[in-house]
């Protein structure tokens, strides 16, 4: 095992290197065994993590997208007030919320006429 080793050296903190001795002596570790643990532990999060932190069109987060239904209608929007209990942003009363909901019963999309129903030149 020795000859897969590189021998470096390395400033620990004080506090740090007084915990490392107490834990080397509860659990029957060397320091330098602790060290290479805690170091391995460390690459292998950072290499798993180490994607561009960009969510890819594969991630499972996006299976939850219109997964969940609530009776409340403006939980998109005052979800603070709902699981924290802050102040609501917009009330279901407010100006904004009663010109949208006008807006969506008075637009309507032109239908398109059926294929019979137009002129054959």
């Amino acid at each position: 095992m020795r000859e897969n080793m590189v021998r470096t050296q390395v400033y620990l903190p004080r506090k740090i290197h007084e915990q490392l001795q107490a834990r080397a002596e509860k659990q029957g570790l060397t320091l330098a065994v602790q060290i290479r643990e805690a170091l391995a532990d460390y690459i292998e999060r950072v290499e798993s993590e180490a994607d561009d932190g960009i969510l890819h069109a594969d991630d499972p987060i996006f299976q939850l997208i219109g997964s969940v239904s609530s009776k409340e209608g403006d939980l998109s929007i005052n979800h603070d007030h709902y699981l924290y209990g802050w102040p609501k942003r917009e009330t279901t009363d407010s100006r904004a919320a009663s010109r949208l909901r006008e807006r969506s019963t008075d637009y309507r999309t032109p239908r398109k006429k059926a294929a019979s129903r137009r002129r054959r030149k």
